[in-house]
């Protein structure tokens, strides 16, 4: 058995230390991306719904980014067949007037959350390809720094009313 040869029993004691020392130690995660609830508001082609695009269909895209790893990472572009063009906007407010001003790239933090909501951060879809009604259901792609290419199937809902 091991006893009876000294080379195998320190070949086998080094593995097992090896073996509990990777188990003892804290695994490194890199950034781990979850979307959590996303929805579109209904859009229809060639009518701006109020949001400032001169005419271009447009439709905002919400959902909570949620990273469970170690390490940020960051939404550094969007994609979907529906529209022209896909970009990040917040909403901020300038006197009593809310305006939206494109973000170039979204840090998401690590053990962190980030929310796209209405009159916040969104996903804005310029010159829809398609009408977008309630019921519908489409594809985004998100593209992270780190995590790479996310496809997404959003649901297209009724705005919420405001209180």
């Amino acid at each position: 058995m091991l006893g009876s040869h000294p080379t195998k029993m320190l070949r086998f004691l080094f593995l097992l230390g090896a073996l509990i020392a990777a188990c003892a130690a804290p695994a490194a995660t890199g950034p781990q991306i979850q979307i959590q609830d996303p929805w579109a508001r209904p859009g229809a082609m060639g009518m701006s719904q109020g949001m400032g695009h001169g005419g271009e269909g447009t439709s905002a895209v919400y959902f909570v980014v949620v990273n469970n790893g170690d390490q940020p990472d960051a939404l550094v572009g969007a994609a979907s067949d529906v529209a022209e063009k896909v970009e990040f906007h917040e909403t901020v407010m300038e006197g009593d007037v809310a305006k939206m001003r494109p973000v170039p790239r979204v840090e998401i933090p690590a053990k962190g959350r980030v929310e796209f909501r209405p009159r916040g951060l969104h996903v804005m879809l310029i010159g829809l390809k398609q009408d977008l009604k309630a019921g519908d259901t489409f594809t985004v792609t998100l593209r992270f720094e780190k995590s790479g290419e996310l496809r997404l199937s959003v649901p297209v809902k009724e705005m919420p009313k405001q209180p």
